[in-house]
Parts: C-alpha cells; sequence; structure tokens
C-alpha cells in the first residue's frame, strides 16, 4: 500500500518528480565517473608492476650518513668536523659481494636472478691506444684527460646501479674503465649492440677463455670496444691493445667484438651518462669478470674497484618484500634499496594520480552538494503538501506511515536516477578521464620542460633550451636505452591501459622533472577507466544514503506536525 501510494503521488507531481531524478542523475553520473577514475588509479598503483620484472639495487644513503655524522650542526669547527666524519663513513661503506650475496640469499625466492659488474681504471700505454675522451690531449701513461669522472656511479636505471654505493669509484687518473661481467644478463643490461665480431664471453668461471698468442701462451685478454674506440686507433676485430692498472701493469687485450652503445653516448661524461657506467663510455672496455679476477683488479683484491649489483625480482610486490628482507637481515639505514622500474613506473603515473586525487575532492564537493540540495527540495516539498497530510493523517493513516510513504517517493526517484546517471557515467567515464588525464599529462610535461629550460640557463649561461635541439641533447645526455633525439623533441605516441595496469612503455616522452638534467619520463597518457560492478555498487550506496538521508529530515518534519493543526490552519 505505501509503495502504490508513493509511486501514484510520484506520478501525480511530475514536474517535481522530474526535477528530482534530474538531480540525482547528475549526482550518480559524476560520482560513477570520479569512482571510476579512483578505481583506475589505484588499481594502476597496485597491480601496474604485479606481472613485470623489477630490478633493484643497494647503495649508499649520503644523507642518512651526513645526518649521523652530524652534518648539521652551525658552529664551524663543528660543522669542519662532521663533514670529515661524513667523509670517512662514506669511504669506508662500499658493501663487498659477500655482502650483496647475503641479502641475495635473505632475499630467497623473491629473486628470479641477479647479476653484478666490477669496475675498475686503465690507464693509457705510451704508444699504445688512446681514450677517445681525451685524444686530443693525452699519449703517455700518466695522462687523464678528462677521465676524472671515470668509474664514478652511474644511475642509469636498475641495470648497473650506483656501483654498489662506493665512495669515490676509481682515481681521478684512469683513462679507461675496465668493466668486469658476471653473465650474459649483466652484458644486455648494458643495453650495447655488436657492431662488429662477437659478444665477449662473460661469467666468473675460474678458467679463463681468452686469446692465445703465437707461442701457444694465453697472455692477451679477450674485449669487447667501443666503435669510436676501435675507430680513433685504427683497431679491428682480432687486433690487439696495451693499457695498463694503476701499479704500472701493462695488460694486452684482444678485441673480439666492438659495439654501440644504445642512446649513442660517444663520450657523455659523469654519473648518469649513456651506458651507465659513469665517465665516458666511449673508453668503456668489457670483459668477463674471469678475466677482471685473473688481472687481480676485482673489487675483493682492489680498493679502487668498484660493484654494482643487481636483483632481479619478479613483481613490484616482491620488490617491497626485497626491501623489508634486507631491513630483517640486517642492512642498516646508511644504505637504501633503490629501484629505477619502480621510480620510472610511478614518475609515469604521476598524472593519473593527481587525477584521482581531483576525482576524490570532486566526488567529496558533489556528495556534499548534492545532500544540501536535496534536503532542501525535500523540505520545501514537504511544507507545500502539509494539507494532503493532514488529510492522510485524518483519515486515520498514521504519522510513521505517511512518513514512510515520504522516503519511498524520494528512494523511487533516487532509482530512477542513479539507472540513468550510471548508464550516462559508464559512457562518459572513457572520455572525461583521459580528456582529464590529458590536461595532467600537459601540465606535467609543461613544468617538467620549464625545469629543463632552468637548468639550461643556469648550467649554459646562453639562451633557454626547450625547442627540438634542447630535447635532443637531454636524450643524448642521458643515454637511456631506447631514447631518441627525435623522439624526445616529437613523438606523439600515447600510452593506452586498462583499469589494472596501464601500460606506459608507449607514452611519449617527455623532461622529467624529478631526476638530473635530461631525464627521460614516460607519462601515461590514456587510461581506460571503465565502470564496473564495484564502481555501480559503491555508487548505488552513495545515492540511497543521500535519497535516505533527505528522507530521514522529511520524516522529522512529518513527525513534527499536528493533523488536526494542519486543517484548522488550512480552514
Amino acid at each position: 500500500m505505501i509503495f502504490d501510494n508513493a509511486w501514484r503521488s510520484t506520478r501525480r507531481r511530475k514536474g517535481y518528480s522530474i526535477l528530482l531524478i534530474v538531480v540525482f542523475t547528475i549526482i550518480t553520473a559524476a560520482v560513477v565517473v570520479s569512482l571510476a577514475i579512483m578505481q583506475a588509479a589505484n588499481s594502476a598503483k597496485t597491480t601496474g608492476l604485479a606481472n613485470q620484472t623489477v630490478t633493484a639495487t643497494i647503495s649508499m644513503n649520503r644523507s642518512q650518513v651526513i645526518k649521523d655524522a652530524g652534518g648539521t650542526g652551525t658552529d664551524t669547527t663543528d660543522s669542519s668536523s662532521a663533514r670529515d666524519a661524513a667523509r670517512e663513513a662514506m669511504s669506508d661503506m662500499q658493501l663487498s659481494l659477500s655482502d650483496y650475496e647475503t641479502y641475495a640469499s635473505a632475499a630467497g625466492s623473491l629473486l628470479k636472478s641477479t647479476y653484478y659488474s666490477e669496475t675498475a681504471g686503465l690507464t693509457a700505454v705510451d704508444g699504445q691506444a688512446e681514450p677517445v675522451s681525451s685524444s686530443s690531449s693525452s699519449s703517455g701513461s700518466g695522462s687523464s684527460g678528462d677521465s676524472a669522472a671515470a668509474g664514478q656511479p652511474g644511475g642509469q636505471g636498475g641495470d648497473m646501479g650506483d656501483m654498489g654505493g662506493g665512495a669515490g669509484g676509481m682515481a681521478s687518473s684512469s683513462d679507461f674503465t675496465l668493466v668486469g661481467l658476471s653473465s650474459d644478463e649483466a652484458l644486455s643490461s648494458l643495453g650495447i649492440t655488436v657492431s662488429d665480431g662477437q659478444a665477449v664471453v662473460t661469467g666468473t668461471s675460474g678458467t679463463v677463455t681468452d686469446s692465445d698468442d703465437s707461442d701457444g701462451d694465453t697472455s692477451t685478454h679477450d674485449a669487447m670496444v667501443t666503435d669510436e674506440f676501435a675507430e680513433l686507433n685504427g683497431l679491428s676485430v682480432g687486433d690487439t691493445f696495451v693499457a695498463a692498472d694503476s701499479s704500472g701493469n701493462q695488460i694486452t687485450f684482444t678485441i673480439v667484438g666492438t659495439y654501440t652503445s644504445t642512446g649513442g653516448d660517444s663520450g657523455s661524461a659523469g654519473p648518469g651518462g649513456a651506458g651507465g657506467m659513469g665517465g665516458s663510455s666511449s673508453d668503456r672496455i668489457i670483459v668477463s669478470m674471469a678475466t677482471l679476477t685473473s688481472l687481480g683488479l676485482d673489487a675483493d683484491t682492489s680498493s679502487d674497484t668498484t660493484i654494482s649489483y643487481t636483483y632481479v625480482l619478479g613483481s613490484g610486490a616482491d620488490y617491497d618484500a626485497f626491501v623489508q628482507a634486507c631491513s630483517d637481515a640486517g642492512l642498516s639505514d646508511s644504505y637504501q634499496v633503490q629501484s629505477s622500474d619502480v621510480e620510472n613506473y610511478e614518475n609515469s603515473i604521476e598524472p593519473l594520480l593527481n587525477l584521482s586525487k581531483f576525482a576524490k575532492t570532486l566526488l567529496v564537493v558533489v556528495l556534499a552538494l548534492g545532500a544540501v540540495m536535496l534536503i532542501a527540495m525535500t523540505l520545501f516539498s514537504i511544507r507545500t503538501r502539509t494539507y494532503e497530510m493532514g488529510v492522510m493523517t485524518a483519515m486515520g493513516m498514521h504519522k510513521r506511515t505517511v512518513a514512510a510513504q515520504m522516503v519511498v517517493e524520494t528512494v523511487i526517484v533516487a532509482v530512477i536516477g542513479l539507472v540513468l546517471g550510471t548508464c550516462i557515467g559508464a559512457v562518459a567515464s572513457v572520455p572525461v578521464s583521459n580528456k582529464l588525464l590529458e590536461s595532467e599529462v600537459s601540465s606535467a610535461q609543461a613544468e617538467s620542460t620549464q625545469q629543463v629550460r632552468n637548468f639550461g640557463r643556469e648550467l649554459k649561461g646562453g639562451a633557454a633550451p626547450g625547442g627540438a635541439s634542447s630535447a635532443s641533447a637531454s636524450a643524448s645526455a642521458s643515454g637511456e636505452a631506447g631514447a631518441s633525439s627525435d623522439s624526445a623533441a616529437s613523438s606523439d605516441a600515447t600510452a593506452s591501459s586498462d583499469a589494472s595496469a596501464p601500460d606506459s612503455g608507449a607514452a611519449p616522452q617527455q623532461p622529467g622533472g624529478n631526476g638530473p638534467m635530461g631525464r627521460m619520463t614516460s607519462y601515461v597518457s590514456t587510461v581506460n577507466a571503465s565502470v564496473n560492478l564495484a564502481t555501480v555498487g559503491l555508487a548505488a550506496l552513495a545515492i540511497l544514503v543521500l535519497a535516505l538521508l533527505a528522507g530521514l529530515v522529511g520524516v522529522i518534519w512529518v513527525l513534527r506536525y499536528e493533523p488536526l493543526q494542519i486543517l484548522a490552519d488550512r480552514s
């Protein structure tokens, strides 16, 4: 009976009912779109790396070391003492190979594999091969050229990591960077392409497979060099060249292959240079780890050799568990576990997360305004129906029944508005979310570009870069695998994604604002924020709560009225 009366009343008061349905429809559509965006962003954050391999490294936490050393003191003497203490602490903090393997054992089944490289410095020998980076000025064994940076910790991705958090790398007199690789996986992580010959045999086996000289003695060591190095020194596959270690011992290498670095390196110096090893990767000599050990240049033997140890994990969740496992195994706060894969992914979905925050704010505002509007409309409706309610109660209908009818009327129009609003929201959620995300991405790109321009003015002192040439320079400086000058300047590709895992791999590459100058960030530019049952359920719950809230206010007002007084006032 209550439902029948409510339905007839709703049909009789068509104008008011239609207005109420429109309000509920608009609120529902906004709620559905907001919830769809929030769920897509949350799913992207939690499951985006669920099925993707993630690499991790352990490096020194310099900020924590300086803090522990009391580097924040204001007194000049204290500050100087704290700096000395911090430098001394950092100089002794390079992890050994056994330390890295200890944390690998602690991770257990979380790891899919591990690989590492060790990096030492070599100097040029008079009359022998010259380094590319200082070929115009060096000719002797004491030549250093621009190789002071050689061996500095590189930060390229999760590939070669931070050199294990070494405290300074090789000595500043190094002309060449000698890299020993533990496995083919370590070689693949360098992002190089063999242009002639073959890749060097990697590994840590005690048996060094190197080239024999004419007398049958193993006196030369197989190595790979860059095309630039080979061309400068007139060398080709099968030729030999000589370099010296820090003690002056001469080492003869046989070139088994030449290569180019992905992203075109040719002399990018400093941390994060192309190739990920720091210094000029044009002067990088690649050998097996066994060769490096046989030369006495491994980290266990030489204090000037740095280690880059990489842990390969199955997913982002495994990465979080790995961080905890390292902490449980005794890794102090002076070190930190990092993953460029996780950081790059989080950077790529940053516009989406910002959009999710906006959607959350919109949801709260819409629900709050909707509640106020519905309560006001309910009170207005009750005030215009006081005589009707007085007649119904005078005819013997209990006031609770009248109040219940008012609530049912509100619920009926709410359900109609819910159905219409859900349909509209389902249709609009994807294009609206992508349009809003496009705006967020554009804003992030503009901010990043401005930061790159600011860096350019500060570092170069000339006209602000920012055009295609600027983007090309940034791409070349970053040395990241797959980033070319053209794509940095004009890529229009977009990343498509579903609600569970956005694919940022095809997104346009733009200068990132969270890293060094020239770092590229591939933003997720599209998201399939489709409506699912969870979205519909939450939207229905929100709308019904609003309807019941408005109805509850109506109940309170109905129960306040006295039917005889209503009729008396009417007469």
